[in-house]
């Protein structure tokens, strides 16, 4: 699933900067550029750290 349309990034991608360390949103978009456009997506990559935290920290 399509996490960023502007940029066409994927929420696979998003894990994958996770699983690199990635551990901002800030981090992911300089990686991949998502959010950097419209930044719609911010909330969407922002849960996605946020439950990759939580299975981490559990």
């Amino acid at each position: 699933m399509y996490v960023c349309i502007c940029r066409a990034v994927t929420e696979n991608e998003v894990h994958d900067c996770i699983a690199s360390g990635a551990t901002s949103a800030r981090q992911i978009r300089d990686t991949t550029g998502a959010g950097g456009d419209c930044a719609r997506c911010v909330r969407k990559i922002c849960a996605i750290l946020k439950r990759s935290d939580e299975l981490t920290t559990a």
